[in-house]
Parts: C-alpha cells; structure tokens; sequence
C-alpha cells in the first residue's frame, strides 16, 4: 500500500495528523461537487438547530415516510435507529417533515482509513452493521410498498442479459464484455436465500447510515419498500464502488468490507454460493446504474456533471471487470 507520507523524517504523528488533513479535504472536496451539481430528487434538507426539515414536492412521498419511519420506531429496533419525526408539515404546493437531527460519523471516514492506512475497524462495523439490515428486512413493516424487482433466479438472469444487450447496443460496454457477462451468468447457480421477501430500506447507500456510539442510525426511507433481500445488499456495494470519493486503485479492497457485511447478515449461513449469488445481484444493479448514467448523459449539459458521471461509469464497468466477473467464475 503507498504510504500518504514519504517523507523519513516525518514522525508517525504528524504522518497521521497529514493523512486526516488528506482525508478530510479530499471528502469534503467530492461532498461539495455533490452538494453543487446533485441533480433534482423533489426532496431538499436542510438542518435548524437540532431539527432536520426534509421537503417534499410530492405530499404522497412525505406521508409515506413519515409513516414507514414511525412503524420502525414502533417495532424497537436493538442494532439501529430512525430519526425521530417531530411533525408533517403540509401546504398548497409542498410538504415538511420535521425530524431530529442525529449526529455520528460518516461511514466514509471508516472506510478511508480501511482503504488508506489499513486500520480494521471498518471490517468490523461492516460485520455489525450487515446485522444491523438484518434486523430492518425482519421487522414486520405495515403498508409498504411493493417493489418490481427480479425475485427469482431466472427474473434476475434475464434482467442481466436485457440490460447488458442494452448498453451494447448503445455502445457503452464492448462486444469482449458482453460476451465475458453472458459467458459467466450461464455458469451461476443462484441460491434462493437471496430472494427471501422482506423490508428493504430501497436506497441503501453507504451515505445514508451514520455510526455513533457503537450504533448506526439508518436515514433516508421515502423508497422503502417489500423485495427481494439482495437488493440492499447490493446496492450498498455499488454505492462504494462507484463513489468518487475512494481511490480508483482501490476496488478490490472493498471486497474485504463487503464480503464482512454479509457475514454479519448471513452469520454461519453464509457459503460461497450465496457469494456468486450477491455478485450477480451486484452486477445487476451496476448495470442499472450504468444505463440509468447513461441516459443522463445525453441530457444533461454542464460539462462537470458529464465529467463526474463518465467517471461513474468508467469507476462501474472496471468493477465489473476487476471485482464482479472474477467472483463469478472463480
């Protein structure tokens, strides 16, 4: 691994006290690129005091997470937390949703030091926190939404191949690739333990969990909904894969985290077929983001935005040629 400091002389304090210095400026340096040029979701946040006022443009969406967050609090969650929600808020044109504002640490901050100076304390949170969605896809959620998502093994192969001869023939992954994808699917046997339906929180970024004081707090639930366990699993993978924020080098390395995830939510049940499993679940919802970029491109008209979204797509069709296609046919 390169050290962050080259420098002999340098004493191991002040190594560490740059490599944070280093930390903290390249992470705010992507958070302010996201803050600038995020595209519209219909939802904006902002923090009053200890409060969080989330508004809606769409009265529906609110009234449905501030329910789906007061159902969780209900249920008395032991491995994580919601925000509290204060009150709804409604108008003519748009709806508040007063919450809480919880504090913790960033989950990003964990993962850099794991990546940058090898430090195993994200191996663990990983491993608690894959409890932790465990304990969210149990609870017994009423009025959830039901979710469209492949919920078999012959859904979610097809689902590949539709998607990969789609960005084919839009040119954004060659003819090696696509071979190589198809060429490996035919060789998974995927388990059902995948597919299980539960509560899924929809939107599982690794930027929407917080750690403090040994417990995470869970944010963000206006998609949750009913689905197949695999698909929160894979989208916290492909939410660090494609981050900007983690050196391109990289890659492989989230594969310790990630496999630590799912020991902690599969405990001894985990085997290496539920493993190619989850990496053909990954690999579908890298697709999906790579062509839901894709489309986005060809709209979209400030030149950085296009920059960091080409740079996404490269960061997920290297995944799936680095970390994804050699798990699959290992």
């Amino acid at each position: 691994m390169t050290p962050i400091i080259t420098n002999s002389n340098s004493s191991p304090k002040s190594s560490i006290r740059a490599y944070k210095l280093l930390r903290s400026l390249v992470a705010s340096f992507f958070e302010l690129l996201r803050l600038k040029f995020k595209t519209s979701t219909g939802r904006d946040i902002i923090k009053i005091h200890e409060y969080i006022a989330k508004t809606y443009y769409d009265a529906n969406e609110s009234e449905y997470e501030c329910s789906v967050i007061s159902n969780i609090t209900l249920s008395k969650p032991t491995t994580f937390r919601v925000p509290k929600v204060f009150k709804l808020l409604k108008t003519q044109s748009h709806s508040t949703l007063i919450m809480e504002h919880i504090a913790g640490r960033h989950l990003d901050n964990y993962i850099l030091d794991f990546l940058l100076c090898g430090k195993s304390d994200a191996v663990i949170i990983f491993y608690r926190l894959g409890k932790a969605v465990r304990e969210l896809h149990y609870l017994d959620l009423d009025g959830l939404h039901e979710s469209a998502f492949p919920s078999s093994c012959s859904e979610l192969k097809k689902e590949v191949v539709k998607l990969s001869r789609e960005l084919f023939a839009l040119k954004i992954i060659d003819h090696k690739l696509i071979n190589a994808i198809l060429k490996s699917i035919e060789k998974v046997d995927l388990t059902n333990e995948i597919f299980l339906n539960v509560s899924l929180h929809g939107e599982f970024y690794f930027t929407h969990i917080l750690v403090q004081d040994g417990k995470f707090s869970l944010l963000d639930f206006h998609n949750a909904c009913r689905g197949p366990a695999y698909f929160d699993l894979a989208m916290l993978s492909a939410s660090l894969y494609v981050s900007l924020i983690f050196p391109f080098h990289t890659l492989k390395q989230l594969t310790f985290l990630i496999e630590a995830f799912l020991r902690g939510y599969y405990e001894k049940r985990l085997n290496a077929e539920i493993i190619r499993s989850m990496k053909l679940a990954e690999l579908y919802i890298i697709l999906r983001g790579i062509l839901m970029r894709t489309r986005y491109l060809r709209v979209e008209n400030s030149l950085i935005i296009r920059l960091l979204t080409t740079l996404r797509i490269r960061r997920l069709k290297a995944t799936i040629k680095e970390v994804i296609l050699p798990k699959l046919t290992a």
